[in-house]
This record gives structure tokens, C-alpha cells and sequence, in this order.
């Protein structure tokens, strides 16, 4: 698979509601906007933004990935609003086992409407058919009811639990494991 290639220029993935495309340096007060509210923080291993400054440095790591490497994360734009309301990503595949972990986030004003799933369903049907992956993952805290619905209204299977997995904000975690296999296997 030939990333460079899939991701020049990086790909542009539509839904009905949402259109998931590269982060723009325009989008750095939506995005303070939303990873500034310290409700975010209870469900993702980085601390919310504490001024814009903070979601500038980032903004700028996610722009210098998409020279670097070519791929990153793509910006959830909510099609209605044209505004970014989130992010979602994975990681660079793994080159012999192909596959994949995802991670996203969403403004909390938006929680609740399926945007998440609908994001999640495109990533990995854009995993399958382009990137053509063999397996998709995510994890989530054991708490996070709610994105864990998300991963299984996408297709996703509870594997279990991962103890000690990750460190989130200095602190080792466990953490459930969901994932999908390419339906396709090849």
C-alpha cells in the first residue's frame, strides 16, 4: 500500500451530515472551542486546551503531519454549520499486519446526535476499500458507556479488557478493547 499516494492529496470522506477532510489553520478556534471544555477531558488521554495558544501548537503538529508523513487526522466538519466539530484519526497502519487503531473526539455540544458513529463508519469502510486493511481497532475507557456504543453501532465487537494498557494524563489505564475485521479478508 502506497500511503503517499492515497493521501495526495489527502482524501476529502463524506456522509450525510459530516464531511471529514485535513484540518485547515482557519479551523484553530473551532477547535479551541471544543477541546477547551474540561468535560472532554474525562474520556481522552490529553488534557483540555487552557488558551488558544495550546490549540495552536497542536493545530500545527496535525498540519505538520499531513507534509511529514503525509496522512493524519482527518477534521469532522459538521456539513449543516460548516463548522469543525471534532477529530478522528488512526494510527499509521502497520505495514505487515495491516492494521490500524482509531481514536476521535467530538464537541460536546454535539454529543448524542450519531455524528460519532458516522464518522466512525466512514473511517472504516475507507480503511477496508483504500487503505485495505485486515483489522480496525479503538479502546475506551471502561466508563465511557456512551463511545462504546458508538464502536459497536459502527460494526465493532467487544474484545475485552486491556489492563494497564496505556498511561492517560500519568497514570496507567485499563482499557476495553473493540475492533472490526475487513469482511473481505484476504
Amino acid at each position: 500500500m502506497d500511503l503517499k499516494a492515497l493521501f495526495t492529496p489527502f482524501p476529502i470522506l463524506s456522509t450525510p451530515s459530516l464531511i471529514l477532510r485535513a484540518l485547515q489553520p482557519s479551523d484553530l478556534d473551532d477547535l479551541y472551542e471544543y477541546a477547551s471544555d474540561p468535560q472532554i477531558d474525562r474520556y481522552v488521554p490529553w488534557e483540555h486546551y487552557k488558551n488558544i495558544e495550546e490549540a495552536r501548537e497542536n493545530l500545527n503538529e496535525f498540519l505538520e503531519e499531513y507534509e511529514k508523513d503525509g496522512l493524519g487526522a482527518w477534521g469532522i466538519e459538521h456539513r449543516a454549520d460548516r463548522k469543525l466539530i471534532g477529530i478522528i484519526n488512526t494510527s499509521i497502519p502497520h505495514r505487515i499486519n495491516r492494521r490500524v487503531e482509531m481514536g476521535y473526539t467530538i464537541s460536546r455540544a454535539y454529543w448524542g446526535q450519531g455524528y460519532a458513529t458516522e464518522a466512525v463508519k466512514t473511517l472504516i469502510e475507507f480503511g477496508f476499500e483504500k487503505m485495505d486493511l485486515l483489522r480496525i481497532e479503538a479502546v475506551v475507557l471502561p466508563e465511557h458507556l456512551a463511545s462504546a456504543r458508538v464502536l459497536e453501532k459502527s460494526g465493532m465487537q467487544y474484545e475485552g479488557v486491556l489492563h494497564s494498557y496505556q498511561v492517560w494524563k500519568n497514570k496507567p489505564c485499563d482499557l476495553c478493547m473493540y475492533a472490526i475485521v475487513n469482511p473481505k479478508r484476504k
